[in-house]
């Protein structure tokens, strides 16, 4: 069982820049590129919000969620 990272396949798949999200989150972008490229060893839940809350005003076209961080895999 693992807990696997999206975040790289779901900005793929937008026109929502790493960039663009850090600054909007408020979050440094070597911290975003980190969980991207799944190099972070943890991430707070406060971290967690600011990245969904910035991707849902940057992009109104649709609803991210967790999921589109974050899978459980069993």
């Amino acid at each position: 069982m693992t807990i696997e990272i999206t975040l790289k396949e779901t900005l793929e798949n937008t026109t929502l820049t790493r960039n663009a999200i850090a600054v909007k989150a408020g979050i440094r972008p070597a911290t975003l590129h980190e969980i991207v490229n799944e190099k972070s060893k943890g991430i707070t839940f406060e971290t967690l919000n600011k990245i969904l809350d910035a991707m849902n005003e940057l992009d109104t076209t649709r609803t991210y969620d967790i999921k589109d961080i974050f899978v459980y895999e069993k």
